[in-house]
Order: C-alpha cells, then sequence, then structure tokens
C-alpha cells in the first residue's frame, strides 16, 4: 500500500471531489489527507470564511461555526452566494484554495465553474452514494453525466471498503 511517505517526493495531484449531498465527499478527502497527506478544505467552508460570515451571516449568527453547521437548511442560497463569488472568473474559488496550498476542491455544485475550472485539476472524482442518499436537487446542476470524472467512487459499501477503493485509486495514480 503507498502511503503520505511514498508521495513525499512527488508533486501532490490536484483533485477536485464532486458529487450529491451526503454522498461522501468530505469523507474521501479525509482519507486522502490522513492516509497520504493531502490538503483540503470544504468550497462552502472557504467560500463561508471568504465572504458569507461577513456579508450574511454575522447578522443571522452567533458564531461562523453555527453558521456552518446551519448551511444545509440553506444549501441553494449557498450555491447562489458561492456562485456570485465566482462571478464573473469561475475559476475564482478553484484558483484561489489552490494557490493557498490547498490539493482537492472539494464540493463544486456549478457546471459553469466545473467547465472553467477543469483543466486546473490533474483527475476529477466523483464520489457516488446513490444506493443510499437521492440525488442533489435544486442547490447543484452537476450531474455524473455532465461531469465527466476521471474516476467514480463507489461509497455505497463500509467504511473499509471506501478505504480500498482509495487506496486501489491512489495505486492506480501514482504507479
Amino acid at each position: 500500500m503507498i502511503s503520505s511517505d511514498d508521495i513525499s517526493g512527488f508533486s501532490k495531484p490536484k483533485f477536485l471531489i464532486i458529487g450529491y449531498a451526503r454522498h461522501g465527499k468530505d469523507t474521501v478527502a479525509e482519507i486522502l489527507r490522513d492516509k497520504y497527506g493531502f490538503r483540503f478544505t470544504s468550497s462552502s467552508e472557504f467560500v463561508g470564511r471568504e465572504i458569507i460570515w461577513e456579508q450574511w451571516g454575522k447578522i443571522r449568527y452567533p458564531t461562523f461555526e453555527d453558521m456552518f453547521a446551519d448551511r444545509v437548511n440553506w444549501r441553494e442560497l449557498w450555491m447562489q452566494m458561492i456562485s456570485l463569488y465566482n462571478t464573473p472568473d469561475k475559476t475564482r474559488t478553484a484558483r484561489t484554495m489552490l494557490s493557498r496550498g490547498y490539493d482537492m476542491y472539494v464540493g463544486m455544485r456549478r457546471q459553469d465553474e466545473l467547465d472553467a475550472s477543469r483543466h486546473l485539476f490533474d483527475y476529477v472524482i466523483w464520489v457516488d452514494r446513490s444506493k443510499h442518499q437521492p440525488p442533489e436537487t435544486g442547490s447543484m446542476d452537476i450531474t455524473q453525466e455532465t461531469a465527466r470524472p476521471d474516476y467514480v467512487i463507489d461509497n455505497n459499501g463500509t467504511l473499509g471498503d471506501l478505504e480500498g477503493d482509495i487506496d486501489k485509486l491512489m495505486e492506480e495514480l501514482l504507479r
């Protein structure tokens, strides 16, 4: 098995990890962080700290953490606010995150942003948990078909299955 020590001398690939809400994107990113040393933050947290807290959240919530925890109740609005942050430059979030040392962008929701940013990433990974969670509606306009991912990670099994699939993917990518 490959570990973070095995890739420490190499330039780490840049990943865009996408999929529907509650399909396991952050879990995949956490495994890549913990086992392979990749850096990430979710796009919602990143843009939340960049602008949403100051311009919207501060007047509604006592803390950033409270606002961030409640984002599930505002998914469409958050998508719209992130989209505004990325207007007119559809690559803004992706470029800024990568320039700040993150290896992964987790949670892009707009097809136009994906189309504009695809060249910034070495691999687009779709995380699928469709046997347990329905597709997202209203707050994401990317589908697995329109995303044209380089890899699909099946997250319909156990956490151990997911870790094993990520290990296989990393072995393939770093050969």
